[in-house]
């Protein structure tokens, strides 16, 4: 049987809350999400600031009344994933250039500092932006998901 986004792979482990989607902002079911501290929304690129989860419910802003949808933070769950990138078993994943799906993880890799003796702006953008990616592990694939796979089995919140 295959698995659709948001279907939880292994029950156990798992931890759902409900959570807030923030206001005017539709989810989608697997969609990798955080709280900007406004509510819940798609989680870009580069997010380093803040715990990551992944939506169990689909949530159209304009036609829902009640803003709550049920959001897991460890599990083993169905996560929206970017076409082009094939993931093996025990790989990390991070999220993608595409808000709320996931890619392989790839590290973050500081500038050299080059000739310069001094610590330029430059060069402390870049050891942040690199310090920034290798915090931002959703978790570890649990099975293997080929280059055009549009979801893949990830145990969320672990390394």
């Amino acid at each position: 049987m295959r698995m659709a986004a948001g279907d939880i792979i292994r029950e156990s482990l798992l931890v759902v809350e409900q959570v807030l989607v923030k206001l005017n902002e539709d989810i989608e079911r697997g969609e990798v999400i955080y709280n900007d501290g406004a509510g819940f929304l798609a989680a870009p690129a580069g997010i380093a600031d803040a715990k990551l989860y992944v939506a169990r419910d689909v949530h159209d802003y304009s036609e829902e009344t009640t803003h709550t949808i049920g959001a897991a933070l460890l599990g083993c769950i169905e996560v929206q994933k970017k076409t082009g990138t094939a993931i093996k078993e025990g790989q990390l994943v991070m999220v993608s250039s595409d808000a709320g799906e996931v890619t392989l993880f790839v590290k973050g890799d500081a500038p050299a500092g080059g000739a310069s003796t001094y610590y330029t702006s430059t060069i402390e953008s870049g050891v942040q932006t690199a310090l920034d990616t290798n915090l931002g592990i959703l978790g570890t694939c649990s099975a293997d998901a080929a280059s055009g796979d549009t979801t893949a089995n990830v145990w969320v919140g672990v390394r």
